[in-house]
């Protein structure tokens, strides 16, 4: 059940990637769609701390472990909300109160360029380790007392 509402925050997220580019010259919309993106992100990395929670190796107190078997993903996490509070952030500050015709990349902007780039660079390195991280938490070895464990 949390696998799949994991899944679906992925869904969504991907989903809005996509949709704000669709609704670019309705300011409002696409701030709803920027703050229901931040929210999902925000809450995906509350969830995933909260199945970190409820492992057996966390329970144990071996954090350690999951911490350097998980920390790709916990980091690609955080940068990737950076990313898109950063961008979501300047696009709304580039078209707030502008023409809806108003194009934004005609002004030169390089940083906002190379800042909407990474941003969705980043987002496929989200997507993959997200669900990567996902699917090998499903593994039930994290739930109960193991010999992996025990060699730690």
């Amino acid at each position: 059940v949390i696998a799949g509402l994991q899944l679906f925050l992925l869904l969504i997220d991907i989903t809005l990637n996509t949709a704000s580019e669709h609704f670019r010259s309705d300011v409002l919309i696409l701030l709803v769609l920027y703050i229901v993106q931040d929210v999902c992100l925000v809450l995906a990395l509350i969830i995933l701390f909260l199945v970190f929670f409820n492992t057996y190796v966390f329970k144990a107190g071996f954090v350690s472990i999951l911490i350097r078997k998980f920390i790709a993903t916990i980091v690609v996490t955080i940068i990737y909300l950076a990313l898109c509070l950063g961008l979501h952030v300047w696009a709304m500050k580039l078209r707030w109160g502008k023409d809806e015709n108003y194009y934004i990349w005609d002004e030169g902007k390089d940083g906002f360029l190379i800042l909407y780039v990474c941003q969705r660079a980043g987002s496929v390195l989200y997507y993959f380790f997200y669900k990567r991280t996902t699917l090998r938490l499903g593994d039930p070895n994290y739930y109960k007392d193991s010999v992996l464990l025990r060699q730690h």
